[in-house]
């Protein structure tokens, strides 16, 4: 059987080096296939590397805000096409034709038309196609703001596009005021004819707006914006040691950087380039190995929590490496601090840490100044670690969020200031992506609870959800065993008070306290707590079988807790709460009765295991000591120190601690709380006089 546990953890080890491998494999293949610029500075601080000359003729760019200027500025300043459509007007004076000689014909008129009638029709024919002839301009909604006084458009007409003011044409509302007023000059009787019509209907618009060409002349203006303004000669001296990076200088060194990282010909060797970057990646998670393999090691023992860590990490990166390469996303808007508060709600602080260093040294690869990146955000993670203690309090997160936001707009605030010298140089645009990231935080409480169900993690909000004696299970254990449930409520309180004194997880070893013995729900009248009739039904059976049934309240409360839904740490309490001891009176009572008869211990033993953390050695303790105090015939610090004494003792020898991290000193102290605690509660009482 040990060689098929020896192929088991080897097939399990295995595992854990290949998620470490593809972790490995994903991050190099989303690293940027360029160089890194190999040098670090900030914008108005010395320049602390040797004298720096230009290794190649060198482009100076512009910066984004000059260039982002220029552009806002074509684009204001770009003219609107219109194309002017002939047959619009044709379409509109022949219907107009139509419809006035339907009308005079339905009049009566016969082949007989009076002259008025004959020279109205001419006038306004004439009238509108001098309106035709001109233009009737539409009234898109890319009008609106302009000055139209002012404007200058773009017409085409029969493929030529020619300039003329906006005001040079009629609008619908100023061609029919035009064509009123000019029939009542040249006809002043024809209005009374003219209301048996709507002129209205004969006004169209035959001027249109051309997105199609606008759109086509704005993005060449903007092709035509040069990107650069100057140039600096190879073998020019850029900057020296000691010089401020700033004007010039600063402008000419993001240049030099930009050339290096993005053009392929400045003598690099790329096949060099890419197998640094595989090794400066395996050595980053090599360390994270290593780390796991001294301060957590049971992490590399549990492929969900392996693959957990190594896929945030991922993802992470994966976020960088997008909004690095988008422009419509900042890389500030990135919620990093959801990792170490996602670890630290499911590991612990000092392994959340580490991992959010290691992520952001990664992800500082594709940043520009890498390290007021890692600094800021390193600074936050700090901050939402620390802010938030306990899912459970109301309002929380929302502090949390406040807080990190806070210190994330502070530190960029501090550097564009230190950087810059001017408020106004401050790009607020970035303090509002901060806030994006700050809103962002919000997600972690939902994505918590997803993250429990997925990889069945324990956060401290469900251990408190769980601890509410309302709980069905807990309601249940109370109705069929209230002595047990009295128990197990003391229990909780001892070990509650002891874990926060040795360092610990109490709501954990509250919740598995509560629920540690359920089992006893099967047979609750085995066991003395819960025997209030003087009746014992341990005295039908012999030793063996009452053993089996206390024995057995351990093997039915998993599957109890099991059937449940209990998370695997709180079946871990009532699997370990009695490790490998033996039901000592049983065991004791058996040897009396039958001193000449072999023994086999393992008969009296509980199936464990031992316990294996601060809680479930605490819970021991605490279960052990709480119902032999019920034991005892006299209550006095002296029984009570007695008692403990000999409890804790005999588990040290059964070596029940052996696979814990409890020391000497915390088992001192674990003494020391139950005897105070044990006094408190059995402290003797005032006789009152009858």
């Amino acid at each position: 059987m040990n060689w098929i546990k020896g192929i088991v953890r080897f097939w399990k080890t295995i595992q854990i080096i290949l998620l470490f491998l593809v972790s490995i494999l994903l991050v190099y293949f989303m690293f940027p296939r360029e160089g890194k610029f190999k040098y670090e500075y900030s914008k108005n601080k010395p320049w602390m590397h040797e004298t720096l000359v230009a290794p190649f003729d060198i482009p100076i760019y512009k910066p984004d805000q000059q260039l982002q200027r220029e552009r806002d500025s074509l684009l204001r300043n770009v003219q609107l096409y219109f194309f002017y459509d002939s047959l619009i007007g044709s379409n509109m004076l022949s219907t107009f034709t139509s419809d006035y000689n339907n009308l005079v014909s339905s009049m009566g008129f016969g082949a007989y038309v009076s002259d008025a009638w004959s020279f109205t029709g001419h006038v306004i024919s004439d009238v509108l196609e001098d309106i035709y002839s001109i233009g009737v301009i539409e009234r898109n909604p890319v009008l609106e703001g302009q000055e139209l006084d002012q404007l200058s458009i773009m017409v085409m007409k029969n493929t030529l596009a020619e300039e003329y003011r906006f005001r040079a044409f009629y609008t619908e509302r100023s061609a029919y005021e035009y064509l009123i007023s000019e029939i009542e000059r040249i006809n002043p009787g024809s209005l009374a004819i003219l209301n048996r019509m709507t002129l209205n209907d004969y006004l169209r618009s035959n001027v249109l707006y051309n997105e199609d060409m606008t759109s086509k002349v704005r993005q060449a203006n903007l092709e035509g914006v040069t990107i650069t303004q100057g140039m600096v000669q190879a073998g020019q001296r850029i900057i020296s040691r000691g010089e401020l990076v700033s004007g010039s200088n600063f402008l000419v060194i993001e240049s030099l950087r930009r050339e290096y990282e993005s053009n392929p010909n400045v003598g690099k060797n790329y096949l060099v380039v890419y197998m640094g970057q595989f090794l400066l990646i395996t050595l980053i998670f090599l360390a994270l190995f290593w780390f796991i393999y001294y301060f957590g090691k049971d992490i590399l023992t549990n492929r969900k929590q392996t693959f957990f860590t190594l896929g945030l990490i991922v993802v992470m990166v994966g976020l960088t490496r997008a909004a690095s390469t988008n422009d419509a996303v900042s890389v500030y808007v990135i919620p990093f601090v959801v990792v170490p508060i996602f670890l630290k709600t499911f590991f612990n602080i000092r392994y959340a840490l580490f991992v959010h260093m290691i992520t952001l040294l990664l992800a500082g690869f594709w940043v520009p100044n890498s390290y007021q990146f890692v600094m800021m955000n390193f600074l936050a993670g700090l901050v939402g670690v620390f802010s938030l203690r306990s899912y459970y309090r109301r309002g929380i997160l929302f502090y949390t969020a406040t807080f990190v936001f806070a210190t994330y707009a502070m530190i960029y605030i501090l550097l564009s200031i230190m950087q810059e010298g001017d408020l106004a140089q401050i790009n607020w645009i970035n303090v509002l992506w901060l806030a994006g990231n700050g809103l962002l935080i919000l997600t972690v409480y939902p994505l918590v609870f997803l993250f429990e169900r997925i990889f069945g993690f324990l956060s401290d909000a469900t251990l408190f959800e769980l601890s509410d004696t309302n709980q069905p299970l807990l309601r249940k254990l109370a109705e069929k065993a209230p002595g047990t449930f009295q128990h197990s409520m003391q229990v909780a309180n001892l070990a509650e008070e002891a874990i926060l004194k040795v360092g610990g997880n109490s709501l954990l070893v509250r919740a598995g306290a509560l629920y540690h013995d359920i089992g006893k729900m099967e047979n609750p009248h085995y066991f003395i707590e819960n025997q209030h009739d003087g009746v014992n039904p341990h005295g039908d059976l012999d030793y063996r079988s009452s053993a089996k049934v206390i024995i057995d309240h351990v093997i039915q409360g998993m599957e109890i807790g099991k059937k449940h839904g209990l998370p695997e740490k709180i079946i871990d309490c009532i699997r370990m709460h009695h490790g490998t001891s033996t039901a000592q009176y049983f065991y004791r009572s058996f040897i009396n009765d039958n001193p000449n008869e072999e023994v086999e211990i393992s008969e009296f033993t509980y199936p464990g295991p031992k316990p294996d953390s601060k809680e479930t050695a605490v819970l021991m303790i605490a279960d052990s000591v709480e119902a032999a105090s019920r034991t005892l015939k006299k209550y006095s610090p002296e029984t009570i120190h007695e008692l403990v004494e000999n409890i804790i003792a005999h588990q040290t020898k059964e070596d029940q601690f052996s696979d814990t991290t409890l020391t000497f000193a915390d088992i001192t102290i674990i003494k020391e709380i139950f005897k105070n605690r044990l006094s408190n509660i059995y402290h003797s009482r005032i006789e009152y006089p009858e």
